[in-house]
């Protein structure tokens, strides 16, 4: 697996940490929020080990908090609120409340604004409040002011938050014109009254701020036990790369900018690649609290993807932009035995890249194949084939293997793994898009076995070559 070594990072705490306290917790380097119990005493406990898992349960019960920390981000609120953890980490906040002060502040040097923040981010639409360098300049960042609620946030200037809203808080990187521009972000959700310990958070878009999922509702039944192949990835080391939150609202090309670096990878094909890999290991024979940690790092990803698409977002087909995205949704329906989610999944058309690229040559009209683009002649019907955007513009369809590079750089060769766990968990019928299936098929038949542009991760081409036969 290739992945950004500063993502590969073990941390004492996190998910991990949710599970042995039984409710949601938190790192050890961000339980400083102001208690009536002293926090210093908190760390320590965590820190050494003693208290064990009933001083980490204490440290996240819900209490008057005035000051919450998460991923780099710091939240000043006016006066103390209840507040506490989802499963994931993530905070909640009961609302209304007023917040004084986001750290690292929201800042404008030199006609750039930075450190900005969202509140319930429009999935439809292509601008942004976070940082107006995204994209690489002012012009085509799509940054306006107005939607930018961290800007000059002080005392005399309150950020007023209301249940139903989700505050998407980021820290941009310092210098402008990098891929992507975001370093992290961390979200504060405010509700009407306290989620039930062990929730998951909401989707960030959408006013539907209901705690409608619980960790204890997951079915595990859903996951094979596979013996591992060589070279299978450390569980924890996934979940290190996945607990965060994937910022992943904006449309067309500027999503690469939008990632941020310390939450997630910038591409289609590495986010594909890292998902279909940790989906294949939670099919493995693994440690049974290594594998419900997974799944909640999995599952969480997947409720966001479900709010995007809920509310009209589209992980469309660009090269290799799109990708990876689906089998999150369908993760999470399959975990959490949600109808909506599966339902939603298979009825997506072209909002997910996989299925928009992927299709079968017809005839589509008396002696005309594939809309006369591509090459294609009647030989070719039925065949399972790849284009670049053939759903929104079939005029870039080539026949040729080689004719259109991203078919071998940065598409199905990041899409193994999660095809493959598609396939292990019995989801191909609810994937509702056969073409993919074959396709892959036929291009793990027609490419190297052994190179990259068969599969990113050789894991994953491992696990093909073992498993693909039974399932």
């Amino acid at each position: 697996m290739r992945s950004d070594s500063k993502r590969a990072r073990l941390v004492a705490g996190g998910i991990g940490a949710l599970l042995a306290a039984s409710c949601a917790t938190t790192h050890v380097e961000e339980a400083t929020a102001r208690v009536a119990r002293p926090a210093q005493v908190a760390v320590a406990e965590a820190a050494t080990g003693r208290g064990g898992a009933q001083a980490a349960a204490r440290a996240a019960a819900p209490r008057l908090r005035d000051r919450l920390q998460r991923n780099g981000v710091t939240w000043q609120l006016r006066r103390g609120a209840r507040a506490g953890r989802y499963v994931n980490g993530d905070w909640w906040v009961v609302g209304p409340v007023e917040l004084v002060e986001i750290t690292p502040r929201c800042v404008r040097s030199d006609a750039r604004v930075q450190n900005g923040a969202m509140i319930n981010p429009d999935p439809t639409r292509p601008h942004q409040g976070y940082d107006s360098a995204l994209a690489g300049s002012a012009a085509h960042s799509g940054y306006r002011d107005a939607l930018n609620v961290a800007l000059e946030v002080s005392p005399a200037r309150p950020l007023r938050l209301a249940p139903g809203d989700t505050l998407v808080s980021t820290v941009s990187h310092e210098a402008a014109g990098q891929l992507p521009q975001l370093e992290r972000c961390a979200l504060l959700t405010v509700v009407a009254t306290p989620p039930p310990q062990r929730s998951f958070r909401p989707p960030y878009c959408g006013v539907d701020k209901r705690a409608r999922w619980s960790a204890d509702d997951l079915d595990l039944t859903v996951l094979a036990q596979l013996p591992p192949v060589p070279g299978a990835p450390a569980p924890r080391e996934l979940v290190a790369q996945l607990e965060y939150t994937w910022l992943d609202h904006l449309p067309g090309y500027q999503r690469r900018f939008l990632h941020p670096s310390r939450n997630m990878p910038d591409y289609g094909r590495e986010i594909a690649d890292l998902v279909g890999t940790a989906a294949l290991t939670l099919n493995l024979d693994i440690a049974s609290h290594d594998k419900r940690a997974l799944l909640i790092a999995l599952v969480q990803l997947g409720v966001d993807v479900f709010g995007v698409v809920r509310q009209g977002g589209r992980f469309a087909a660009d090269g290799g932009s799109g990708s990876g995205r689906k089998l999150l949704l369908l993760l999470a329906g399959a975990g959490l035995r949600e109808p909506q989610m599966t339902a939603l999944a298979r009825d997506a058309g072209a909002t997910f890249a996989e299925d928009a690229q992927t299709f079968y040559v017809e005839e589509t009209s008396p002696g005309v194949v594939n809309g006369g683009h591509g090459g294609y002649t009647a030989d070719d019907v039925g065949l399972p084939e790849w284009g670049n955007r053939h759903a929104t513009d079939p005029s870039l369809d080539r026949k040729g293997w080689h004719s259109d590079p991203y078919r071998r750089c940065c598409t199905a060769n990041g899409w193994v793994g999660c095809v493959l766990a598609a396939r292990i968990m019995g989801l191909r019928d609810a994937w509702g898009h056969p073409p993919l299936f074959d396709y892959l098929d036929r291009y793990m038949q027609t490419e190297q076995p052994g190179h990259w542009m068969r599969s990113w991760s050789p894991f994953c081409e491992r696990m093909w070559d073992r498993y693909r036969g039974a399932f």
